[in-house]
């Protein structure tokens, strides 16, 4: 696996995934992280560092003719597109930027970011 923008080797090392997720986040606790489950998870390329991923993202964004809001997991947010607020607890489109490391059939993920979260009628195609 290559970095989508210099074509460095990733091999095992940390690397950063640029994902289009459909998500759904289910709110049991209101003073609890959610479960969040995942409908569909499409790569959109493996990046060496978080510069060129963000880069990535930034160019997806504006494809999409949105802007990153870099949420966290919250039970209302905002549209990257229409700005409009919506509820997380429906299936809705989120681009992911996943650090992680190890053999991609079995990553193990470092962390997660939300660059933007899409509202059901605002929903960009990877």
């Amino acid at each position: 696996m290559n970095c989508k923008t210099c074509g460095k080797d990733l091999g095992l090392g940390p690397r950063y995934v640029l994902l289009d997720e459909t998500q759904m986040c289910l709110w049991r606790a209101p003073d609890a992280m959610p479960e969040v489950n995942i409908g569909e998870a499409v790569i959109l390329g493996y990046y060496c560092c978080e510069q060129h991923a963000i880069e990535a993202a930034s160019s997806y964004l504006t494809l999409a003719g949105g802007e990153a809001t870099w949420s966290n997991v919250l039970p209302i947010d905002n549209c990257g597109i229409c700005k409009e607020s919506f509820n997380t607890n429906t299936w809705h489109k989120v681009l992911t930027l996943s650090k992680e490391r190890g053999h991609e059939s079995k990553p193990e993920i470092i962390n997660n970011q939300y660059v933007a979260r899409f509202c059901q009628k605002c929903n960009p195609v990877a």
